[in-house]
C-alpha cells in the first residue's frame, strides 16, 4: 500500500501546539515520506498508512519508545506544500511546510542481528535512520545527489524492499 502523492517528500515542522497550553516553534523537526515509508529526525522509522484525511505512522524503530497509543493524526492539506495535522485524540495541533516535493527513493535494509534501516533520497539530500526494535535509534541526514549508508552506520546491510 502507498501514501497518496500530496505526501510524499520532504516536511519540516513550522510548530505544535498541544491541548496543555505547551508549543514549540523552534525545534527543528523533518518528516522524510517516500510512497511507503517515513523517517522522522526525532529518531524513529516506519510504515505510514493513510485511509482518507487519516495519516497514522507506524514506526519500526524509535528512540525513545513510543507510548502503546496510535500515533496518528487528521491531515488537512491547505494548497500542495503546507499540511495541518491534529491528533486524533485531539491532544495536538502541528504544520508542516513541504520542502523538498520528490521524487523521494526508499529502500529498507535489514542485518543479521536484527537491526532495520531506511535509506531515503531526494532533490540534494539523503537520510539514514537505524537501530534494532525498541532499542537506540540512530538518524543522519547529508546533502549531496550520491545515495551512501554513512561510515557509521557498519556494515552486514542487506536490502530487503524499495519503493521503485
Amino acid at each position: 500500500m502507498t501514501v497518496p502523492r500530496e505526501y510524499v517528500g520532504l516536511w519540516r515542522r513550522e510548530g505544535i501546539w498541544r491541548s496543555d497550553g505547551s508549543s514549540d516553534t523552534t525545534t527543528l523537526v523533518l518528516w522524510f515520506q517516500s510512497a511507503r515509508w517515513h523517517i522522522d529526525s526525532r529518531g524513529f522509522a516506519g510504515t505510514t498508512v493513510v485511509e482518507g484525511a487519516r495519516c497514522e505512522w507506524h514506526p519500526k524503530i524509535a528512540f525513545p519508545a513510543l507510548g502503546p497509543g496510535i500515533d496518528a493524526g487528521i491531515m488537512r492539506f491547505e494548497g500542495a506544500d503546507k499540511v495541518e495535522e491534529i491528533g486524533v485524540d485531539g491532544s495536538y495541533r502541528e504544520l508542516w511546510v513541504r520542502i523538498d516535493a520528490g521524487p523521494v527513493r526508499a529502500q529498507r535494509l535489514e542485518r543479521d542481528d536484527g537491526a532495520l534501516a531506511w535509506l531515503m533520497t531526494g532533490a540534494g539530500w539523503i537520510a539514514w535512520t537505524h537501530g534494532h526494535p525498541g532499542d537506540m535509534a540512530q538518524f543522519s541526514i547529508a546533502r549531496g545527489e550520491a545515495a551512501a549508508l554513512p561510515p557509521a552506520a557498519g556494515s552486514g546491510w542487506h536490502l530487503s524492499a524499495t519503493d521503485d
